[in-house]
């Protein structure tokens, strides 16, 4: 997450929003956004609702959801998936930003 923020600018000046979601409580969330500064909200999912809606919950780590991203766009489709096999899995940058590339002015 410190990675996207560190390229907030690359994101907003192509209108797009950026929200995390995590399994954490509202203020595990809210440490975590004043601990690493981000400029985005990190949303709650204690349930796990959302993460298991968008099927990438993960039973066998305890209920928590597998590294994930999505570009989700206004009528509620998605442009792009992630789905990571363990924590340190993340898409580069560079694949981040050429996937959202064609969305950028559609956000």
């Amino acid at each position: 997450m410190a990675t996207y923020a560190r390229e907030w600018e690359r994101f907003t000046s192509g209108g797009l929003a950026v929200a995390a979601i995590c399994v954490d409580t509202v203020e595990q969330n809210a440490a975590m956004v004043d601990k690493l500064l981000l400029p985005f909200p990190v949303l709650s999912d204690p349930d796990g609702e959302v993460i298991k809606a968008y099927d990438v919950w993960n039973p066998n780590e305890g209920g928590i959801a597998k590294p994930s991203l999505f570009l989700v766009l206004p009528g509620g489709s998605i442009a792009y998936r992630y789905v990571g096999r363990d924590f340190a899995d993340r898409p580069s940058d560079d694949e981040l930003f050429a996937a959202v590339s064609p969305q950028v002015g559609r956000a």
